[in-house]
């Protein structure tokens, strides 16, 4: 995908940044610091007005905007972040700095998951390009995970890819999904899509944020985790734990939709069928 003449994209700080130029502001921020996962905040509208991203909030502090991540690889937990937890054997993942891929809008973030006892058990590689769809930005992942020993990720109620959005309890969230589904009731389902919009402060629209579950994808379609402050997270792992043998790997893909005025049903379902056609 070339890139769009109103961004660019430069690394600096084994970070990846995209400048909206002509607005003279900062839209994505991908963090890739040594023995930190990789993770995307902010992550702004188009424009670079508001940010649909927060990072480490009180309620969830191992979670940082847009990131990856399991519990249970081979009995070591790769969801919360080293020394969170006195209790559980949390490994590392060490990325790469990011690498951004020639004249386009697209990069990558190669990340080695590392054992507490220093075995090598995945190799994570992140490929994400950035477009637009009329007025709304939009970021296409490719999310390969390769096992080097024989790999198994535990069946659990959440892992995977995760959207922390800046929820505040006293202005709420609405949630729809493709089977329907509103709010609490997302939780745990099977959906194609889901659809996440919420108050912002200083945005009279707020903001939202379109989750598509590409048809490849196994188990295609996924189990959602929609937790109590509206974390959204397509979970393969919810359905049935994930077995890999040594030297095999098992590929993902996703989209988000950026977006601050409310989308209807059909408007996100057009949207995925557009997706699935990709």
């Amino acid at each position: 995908m070339s890139i769009d003449s109103r961004w660019r994209l430069r690394t600096n700080n084994n970070c990846l940044f995209v400048d909206n130029i002509s607005h003279g502001k900062i839209i994505l921020q991908h963090n890739a610091r040594p023995n930190l996962r990789p993770y995307i905040h902010p992550l702004k509208l188009a424009d670079g007005s508001v940010c649909l991203t927060e990072d480490s909030p009180w309620h969830h502090p191992w979670q940082h905007g847009v990131q990856t991540g399991f519990h249970g690889v081979n009995g070591c937990d790769f969801w919360l972040d080293p020394g969170q937890h006195p209790d559980l054997p949390i490994g590392t993942i060490e990325p790469s700095s990011p690498r951004i891929s020639g004249d386009t809008s697209s990069w990558t973030i190669e990340s080695i998951w590392r054992h507490t006892d220093g075995r090598l058990l995945l190799i994570e590689q992140q490929t994400w390009s950035l477009g637009m769809l009329e007025e709304n930005l939009f970021l296409d992942l490719n999310w390969l995970l390769q096992a080097i020993p024989n790999i198994h990720i535990e069946q659990h109620a959440y892992g995977g890819l995760f959207i922390r959005m800046p929820f505040r309890r006293d202005y709420g969230a609405s949630v729809l999904n493709s089977a329907g589904q509103q709010d609490d009731d997302t939780e745990q389902q099977a959906a194609k899509w889901v659809n996440l919009h919420m108050p912002i402060e200083n945005s009279p629209d707020g903001g939202g944020i379109v989750v598509l579950d590409h048809p490849t994808n196994p188990g295609h379609p996924v189990k959602w985790r929609v937790d109590g402050q509206r974390g959204i997270n397509p979970a393969p792992c919810i359905s049935s734990a994930i077995e890999l043998t040594a030297g095999s790997a098992i590929n993902y893909c996703y989209r988000l939709i950026l977006h601050n005025k409310p989308l209807s049903f059909d408007q996100v379902d057009e949207l995925w069928v557009g997706y699935t056609k990709k």
